[in-house]
């Protein structure tokens, strides 16, 4: 099930017009949709324990695709599965939030804007919020950037690295 939810998004390496900041941000999105569409996606997809030999060739592919855009192989790993984990993560909040109840027995968050403190009451009234559609994409921003100002340092190597600091 578990291969599944992760092939549905279809992998694969960037078009070849298609830069590697479109391609994270279009298979992110992808990957999302997919999990949001099974109950539970995420939650099974984080307990599975392994992945099909053409699940696994097709990793192979997105890494050397991202190699050949200047990434290392460890950096490449590094970012599709620090990615991978934030899509994850999200999913696995907007799926529990959706739960009918909650399962840790902590206290509820302030129900409303007006229970809220005063700095998250604002943020909530500027359009803020922890999941959905807008802090997900804001997520993805801010993890473009942060690869994008590491690329670089990590392919240069640790002169480069030393350098930036």
């Amino acid at each position: 099930m578990a291969d599944a939810i992760c092939r549905a998004p279809g992998m694969g390496p960037p078009r070849d017009d298609e830069t590697w900041q479109d391609w994270l941000l279009r298979r992110a999105r992808a990957y999302r949709a997919a999990l949001l569409a099974r109950r539970d996606g995420a939650r099974v997809v984080a307990h599975a324990r392994s992945l099909s030999h053409e699940t696994v060739a097709l990793f192979e592919r997105e890494l050397a695709a991202m190699v050949e855009r200047g990434f290392t192989p460890a950096l490449a790993l590094h970012t599709i599965a620090a990615l991978t984990s934030y899509v994850n993560g999200f999913v696995l909040r907007e799926q529990a939030a959706a739960a009918p109840e909650s399962l840790d027995g902590a206290p509820a968050a302030p129900r409303s804007v007006d229970e809220a403190p005063a700095v998250l009451a604002a943020a909530v009234r500027e359009g803020g919020g922890t999941i959905g559609g807008e802090a997900f994409e804001h997520g993805l921003r801010v993890f473009i950037a942060g690869t994008s100002a590491v690329l670089p340092q990590e392919r240069d190597g640790p002169a480069a690295a030393s350098a930036a600091r």
